[in-house]
């Protein structure tokens, strides 16, 4: 149910009330009372909404669980604490300052300017990204109110990260009633789209229309979600924003090797001094403190990621999509010209005779070949020319690859390129007040993340140094976003039109000062990596 409410408490606070008025909220567990938000007053928020139980004690390493229901009204007005991880202060774009973290975790935030539950509105729901180790959906960057007041229901919702989101293990696989461990993240996120299509509707969404967008890990994870039996009927469309390439190249299997999540796992539990595979590891595993866990990744270099664990993932992703044996839903997708720029900001430089080896040891002796596509970026700096060539490989040619994949589906793809070089500010790097670059200003270019503030349309909250071509850029990118959402088309009228992909063209929207479609700018270069990646 969703009632028109004002608490006496907003006006003390000073809260200016807009047209949508203070909404108090019933959901499947019980009742909320939101608050306007500071910057649109007829958008209303809610924050730190339990979608599923904490998963804490008995239940750390297992699918997550509803949330318990409680008692009168609950004033949602902070977002829950970020899901358990190695950071504790943080100057990077995902939070401010000091970082509240715990295993208690598992909460989203609503953003709505329904006036009332007949609205039917488009949801939107965000899953982070950072490597699936790090980050939060309450960051300031990822406030939802302007995408809200276009009129979409948007949700930014935490996942578990690191070893207690993707952790596999012979004995937890043992315990598990579908025989698998480790996808715990994956099951968040799944577990957050069911409490959508249970409670949405009470903010003004429509459960027949859910958007999952991601960007990095985020839009790896929405790119498997996509792929995963267990989001049929859940999602409706997807967007992925640089997503990392498990996207379509994952191949770790649950078990079998030495390369397996489980042997992965009990190396990393032996670590912790925990030797025994079976039965008895598991009281040990969940006495273990978060602490521990998380400073043992750290220590160990302890990958963790989605596995193919033959329940979220049965196979490989990219053979799903191949198959037809996923979600056919419009895709949205897309990356960055400079994704490695803020990556590696700090980088040191490196020799040609370096940058050799990289490529024969990525690409094999015939490898070096790329080198004539990049020779300008040699001549000016080995490091740099290194950078774009992880760029083209890990993000740009993840995304053709998946558009193919869905294009020969015959399923609808819109691909884009932005290109505008990014303000630099803090981004990833917490030694570093600034990551502007030896040029200051923009000279990182369009790098890994820098689309977000443009994407939730936040320019005037978060960063520096925008001109009046990045406010209409990112108002273009907002409202492509939300038509999307709405209707599984990007185009409106007074927009450039975007047509739909067509992998014989490769052209794509390239989202710039100017918003044009064109072939691939980076299309030579990535059929020369592909080339030699096959081989």
């Amino acid at each position: 149910m969703f009632k028109k409410f004002v608490l006496p408490l907003i006006t003390l606070l000073g809260w200016q009330v807009g047209a949508a008025q203070i909404l108090e909220v019933d959901t499947a567990a019980g009742s909320y009372q939101g608050l306007p938000s500071p910057l649109a007053s007829d958008v209303s928020v809610f924050r730190g909404l339990a979608f599923a139980a904490p998963p804490v004690g008995d239940m750390r390493w297992k699918p997550p669980l509803p949330p318990a229901t409680f008692s009168g009204v609950r004033l949602a007005e902070r977002s829950g604490s970020a899901c358990w991880q190695a950071r504790t202060s943080d100057n990077s774009v995902y939070a401010r300052g000091n970082l509240d973290r715990s295993e208690d975790c598992l909460t989203l935030n609503v953003f709505t300017a329904a006036v009332d539950d007949s609205a039917g509105l488009p949801v939107m729901i965000w899953f982070h990204g950072g490597s699936n180790t790090a980050g939060h959906g309450g960051a300031r960057i990822f406030d939802g109110t302007n995408l809200a007041a276009r009129g979409a229901v948007v949700v930014t919702a935490n996942y578990r990260l690191g070893p207690l989101g993707f952790l596999a293990h012979p004995a937890l696989t043992a315990e598990s009633e579908q025989a698998a461990s480790g996808n715990y993240g994956l099951l968040d996120q799944v577990a957050a789209l069911q409490w959508v299509q249970k409670n949405i509707a009470h903010f003004g969404g429509d459960p027949g229309r859910v958007t999952i967008f991601g960007q990095s890990a985020g839009g790896e994870d929405v790119c498997l979600l996509m792929a995963s039996p267990l989001t049929t009927g859940l999602i409706h469309r997807v967007i992925g924003q640089s997503p990392s390439s498990g996207c379509v190249r994952l191949e770790r299997p649950l078990q079998g090797g030495a390369d397996s999540a489980h042997a992965s796992g009990v190396r990393f539990l032996g670590a912790l001094g925990i030797k025994d595979s079976g039965a008895l590891a598991l009281a040990a595993m969940r006495d273990l403190s978060p602490e521990e866990i998380t400073a043992t990744a750290s220590s160990e270099g302890n990958s963790t990621g989605p596995i193919i664990d033959g329940w979220v993932l049965p196979e490989a992703p990219a053979r799903l999509f191949a198959q037809g044996d996923y979600n056919h839903v419009p895709v949205m997708m897309g990356a960055l010209a400079e994704e490695y720029s803020g990556l590696q900001a700090g980088a040191a430089e490196i020799s040609e005779a370096d940058l050799d080896a990289f490529l024969t040891r990525r690409f094999g002796v015939d490898g070096l070949a790329l080198k004539t596509g990049y020779k300008g970026l040699i001549g000016l700096s080995p490091i740099s020319a290194r950078k774009a060539i992880a760029g083209d490989n890990g993000f740009i040619r993840t995304v053709r690859d998946w558009a193919r994949l869905i294009s020969a589906n015959n399923d609808t793809a819109y691909v884009y390129y932005f290109s505008r070089p990014v303000p630099v500010f803090r981004l990833y790097m917490p030694s570093m007040p600034d990551l502007a670059g030896d040029g200051g200003g923009r000279s990182l270019g369009a790098y890994h993340s820098g689309e977000l503030a443009y994407v939730f349309d936040n320019l005037g909250t978060v960063g520096i140094g925008w001109e009046s071509d990045d406010y209409l850029l990112s108002a273009t990118i907002a409202d492509y976003w939300f038509n999307f959402a709405k209707s599984g088309n990007p185009n409106a009228p007074g927009l450039p039109y975007w047509p739909a992909y067509e992998p014989t063209k490769d052209e794509v929207q390239v989202l710039d000062v100017e918003v044009r479609n064109a072939v691939h700018p980076r299309s030579a270069f990535i059929d020369r990596i592909e080339a030699l990646a096959t081989q």
